[in-house]
């Protein structure tokens, strides 16, 4: 009786605090999306027993430890957890995985892959195979020497219909707060149409806002949903023992005159440099669902 007495409380305890639990599930599935299966699981992502090999290179970014990337190992693909984590992985090569000498076209996406091309690690190797919620990549600009943001997954995000910008956002604002860029900053965050329901893409469609990758061959539709952070101020210390000796005053008067004999180049006479023009970043890396 005692027994049973306190297996009733002990459940009676353990309900009271589902409708905590569900406000705090509720509000992760509002904030990053429904948790979701995979679409799918490449062949060579599972060992032999069927198990979903994590990526070696895994880090679940929190406040308390946060990621760390390197440009070295771009891209990186990013995935929220069922808690609402932000797990982060870079595309390495598999160790089960094959490399296409010769190239190989990809039904899936109709397109024609490099010779060279390898299988890597994908989303799923970020989570061992379980649901997760939106998720997408982390690319890096070097022309703007920054980390993109996009949505583009094709097993969390492309085949689900509840994969909105606002989530996208969130999830950027997330990772901008527990991910450390390194040596980069953060650049603009792109929710690209193509991995969106088609009822949010056919609404995008009419944006004012819309672009592409390339608007000649309106390859891929786009919104810049969130702009680029200002980059992180940089502080350069020179070491006392590094810094050049001053040179003695009778050097210095020579340089001068030397400066002052030397007849100025009229061509280059109040000619500044012409800045370069700023590439765009792009808004995803390749067509790869991964």
């Amino acid at each position: 009786m005692r027994y049973l007495s306190r297996t009733i409380l002990g459940g009676l305890l353990a309900w009271s605090a589902l409708p905590s639990f569900a406000q705090d599930a509720a509000k992760l599935d509002e904030l990053y999306g429904l948790q979701s299966q995979p679409a799918y699981i490449k062949h060579y992502e599972a060992d032999k027993t069927g198990k979903v090999i994590l990526n070696p290179y895994l880090q679940v970014a929190t406040k308390e430890f946060p990621a760390l990337l390197d440009v070295k190992m771009a891209p990186y693909n990013w995935v929220i957890d069922a808690e609402g984590r932000v797990a982060i992985i870079p595309e390495a090569a598999h160790p089960l995985g094959r490399t296409y000498e010769k190239g190989f076209f990809r039904p899936e996406d109709k397109s024609d892959r490099k010779p060279g091309t390898r299988e890597n690690f994908g989303h799923v190797s970020a989570l061992g195979g379980a649901p997760g919620r939106i998720s997408g990549e982390i690319l890096y600009d070097k022309s703007s020497n920054a980390w993109t943001v996009n949505n583009k997954s094709g097993r969390y995000t492309k085949h689900n219909t509840d994969r909105t910008p606002e989530q996208l956002v969130n999830s950027a604002n997330l990772i901008r707060e527990v991910v450390e860029p390194g040596t980069a900053s953060w650049g603009p965050v792109f929710f690209l149409l193509e991995y969106a329901h088609e009822d949010i893409r056919e609404e995008l469609m009419k944006s004012p806002k819309l672009a592409y990758d390339d608007a000649k061959k309106k390859s891929r539709p786009h919104i810049i949903v969130m702009p680029a952070a200002p980059p992180a101020p940089k502080v350069e210390k020179i070491a006392e023992a590094e810094k050049p000796a001053a040179p003695a005053k009778a050097e210095v008067a020579k340089t001068e005159v030397v400066k002052a004999d030397t007849p100025a180049d009229p061509s280059k006479s109040d000619q500044a440099p012409k800045p370069k023009k700023a590439k765009k970043p792009k808004a995803a890396n390749n067509d790869d669902p991964s």
